[in-house]
């Protein structure tokens, strides 16, 4: 994806936005009949991502990983009956399973016509998850349409069509065949991070696709999460070493970490990715829902209910970054006060003005005024219970967190992770920052 028309200025661009903004507000016109917060929390995804390695977003989620949804028992949901040779739309041929999810399952198929391997994602027969996938489905056009030369990391979607099966008319999703997610990665490398080289061509990867989304289509993703970053090639990594390993070994002791113990290690032959799951991405003219993102990638002024716009997106990078170097979820938490006493002390204390607004929003739950007037955190007080409140003061911080020598790794997760929305970079402008250009023996 590297080097691929990243370079061009926004003056350049404003020619694919005027032409993008009629579809844009097409798309806001039908979508506002639509509640986003209807729709199921994976919503479709982009369905050859499921299919790349069953680590898709939705597949992830069913299979109950890390900070994902509760685990699906596979009598809960009647599926889609497959059997391989199956032959859909008089075109593709059924290889293989790549997973499900709740919203339905991915398989792997052959398009004869075009002779290569695509992803097939079935929608079950159930109204709110045809109508999401539908959604998802033409916001992955628009992005197709925008970017025809696939130069800006977004998973591709081929075609949709309708499936008869049992008396069903089952809707289903056409998209280009991925690798692994970089969750399934860690995973595999048991939960030890990236080389550096590949930390910093990913993030650069990550920030050049939502540069595009942003800028040339006002689009939000929403849902960034390591689980909805996939390697482009299917290639099986190759066996390596972990440079950190000493280092990695040390953090072990650390309250956040899993204690986990070290094996084989590999490393992606390629690092170049691709974004997937647009199911609730959303439009800037478009209904935002209330809450978005999975909880450990969520932006502060989400949980705040401050309102949020593309730029918490930003956020979400901040987090998948650090995730990429330590191997573990940087705010590993389930309940909101938590979440945001955690940020503070990894990465500094809640500006007055945005405690402020959360407070005029009589959102009491989270900020308190102290004996000065001053608003802050309503916590230690606030803490369900003590263990929540020591796990909250043993929080490391950024910089604590790696190595002396990857200090600009540091510096630019955090600048991505400002509390502050207002002073939060564009992707544009954090694609600037030193860390990108660095060059790193490991």
């Amino acid at each position: 994806m590297q080097g691929l028309g990243y370079g061009s200025s926004r003056k350049s661009q404003q020619g694919r936005q005027s032409r993008s903004r009629s579809a844009r507000h097409t798309r806001a016109a039908k979508c506002s009949q639509i509640s986003v917060s209807s729709c199921s929390t994976s919503s479709y995804t982009s369905s050859d991502e499921d299919g790349y390695s069953s680590s898709y977003s939705e597949v992830s989620q069913a299979a109950g990983k890390v900070g994902a949804g509760p685990r699906l028992e596979k009598d809960e949901v009647q599926h889609f009956e497959w059997r391989a040779g199956l032959q859909m739309n008089s075109r593709y041929v059924v290889s293989k399973f790549l997973g499900d999810g709740t919203f339905g399952r991915v398989l792997q198929a052959k398009d004869c016509k075009r002779n290569r391997q695509v992803a097939i994602k079935i929608i079950r027969n159930v109204d709110k998850y045809t109508r999401n996938a539908m959604r998802e489905a033409e916001i992955l056009q628009d992005i197709r349409a925008a970017d025809p030369k696939q130069c800006h990391g977004c998973v591709r979607l081929h075609e949709t069509f309708f499936h008869e099966a049992d008396g069903e008319r089952l809707f289903c999703l056409v998209c280009e065949a991925l690798g692994m997610s970089l969750y399934d990665l860690l995973k595999q490398n048991h939960y030890r991070g990236l080389w550096m080289q590949d930390i910093q061509s990913i993030s650069k990867q990550c920030l050049q696709a939502l540069r595009f989304l942003h800028a040339d289509l006002n689009l939000t993703h929403t849902d960034l999460k390591l689980e909805n970053v996939l390697l482009r090639s299917s290639e099986a990594p190759a066996p390596s070493k972990f440079p950190r390993e000493e280092f990695w070994q040390s953090q072990q002791s650390s309250p956040s970490s899993s204690r986990r113990t070290a094996g084989s290690y590999v490393r992606p032959v390629c690092t170049e990715i691709k974004l997937i799951d647009f199911g609730n991405a959303t439009y800037e003219l478009e209904h935002h829902s209330s809450i978005i993102n999975t909880r450990q990638y969520r932006a502060p002024e989400v949980i705040l209910s401050l309102g949020w716009n593309e730029l918490s997106d930003l956020w979400s990078i901040g987090c998948i970054v650090s995730e990429l170097y330590t191997g573990e979820l940087l705010f590993r938490t389930h309940e909101s006060l938590e979440h945001l006493a955690l940020m503070q002390q990894a990465v500094q204390r809640f500006p007055h003005s945005l405690l402020q607004k959360a407070g005029q929003n009589r959102n009491d739950r989270f900020v308190v005024k102290d004996t000065h007037s001053t608003w802050r955190l309503r916590w230690p007080e606030g803490a369900l219970s003590e263990s929540s409140s020591s796990k909250v003061q043993q929080q490391q911080s950024l910089h604590e967190m790696v190595q002396k020598r990857h200090r600009s790794l540091a510096d630019f997760t955090e600048s991505l992770l400002i509390l502050d929305p207002t002073k939060r970079p564009s992707a544009r402008r954090a694609l600037e920052h030193v860390f990108l250009t660095e060059k790193f023996s490991d």
